[in-house]
């Protein structure tokens, strides 16, 4: 690892290029990806603060199971700087679980791995996704419970009643707590395997990317938090 060479392979920072960019970067999670020309002076000096980004999301199950760090050769793989609208260099884009990558969001904050790691952390706790915190106590309760029956049958109550907004989210616990009844608590845990699987294969609309999206945001009210 060269700590001015932002073409250097580093760990925790995926190279993306047009062949495995939407394989990557698809809505399944979130993702930070700087586009960059080896040339630019402002790129070499944030190569180190970015390699360090990568290392610690890396080490950390609860981001790297959320969050993709990439970044891209616009230099070379111009068609993606394109197609992104990219003219300068470096630029940082914060692309959305759940959201076509074309309403990617530009980065405006400081360029050092303690600012990128600050972003971070915000856009997960605000990331609810497929979740109400009135519904999670419910969760909470079924996981707990001796009686399923009882305890599905208090969230459906409390999903029925609901404001309208809620009620998709909502009933989609109660969906998900009729499943495990019938099929096991394992259910919980490769429901969601599956359903990012897929949203990381690269070949869904983004419609369906928001549907799974949300579905697994709902699992993850079942699910330890690094899961």
């Amino acid at each position: 690892f060269c700590a001015d060479d932002p073409t250097a392979k580093y760990d925790g920072v995926i190279d993306l290029d047009p062949q495995n960019f939407d394989q990557f970067v698809n809505g399944a999670k979130h993702a930070l990806i700087e586009f960059y020309a080896p040339w630019c002076g402002h790129c070499k000096k944030m190569t180190g603060q970015f390699a360090e980004l990568g290392r610690r999301v890396q080490k950390d199950p609860k981001l790297s199971s959320k969050f993709v760090i990439g970044k891209v050769n616009a230099d070379s793989h111009r068609e993606l700087g394109e197609r992104f609208g990219i003219t300068g260099f470096p630029t940082l884009k914060h692309f959305q679980r759940g959201k076509s990558v074309t309403e990617s969001k530009a980065y405006k904050g400081g360029r050092d791995a303690d600012a990128f790691m600050k972003f971070i952390e915000g856009v997960l706790e605000e990331d609810s996704i497929g979740r109400l915190e009135s519904m999670d106590e419910f969760a909470k309760r079924f996981l707990e419970a001796d009686d399923k029956g009882e305890a599905l049958a208090q969230a459906e109550a409390a999903a029925g009643a609901l404001p309208e907004a809620d009620k998709e989210v909502g009933d989609l616990y109660v969906k998900m707590m009729k499943k495990a009844k019938d099929k096991g608590m394992g259910f919980f845990k490769a429901e969601h395997e599956r359903l990012n699987r897929m949203m990381s294969s690269g070949s869904l609309t983004p419609q369906k990317v928001a549907v799974m999206s949300k579905r697994a945001g709902t699992l993850s009210a079942f699910l330890p938090e690094d899961a």
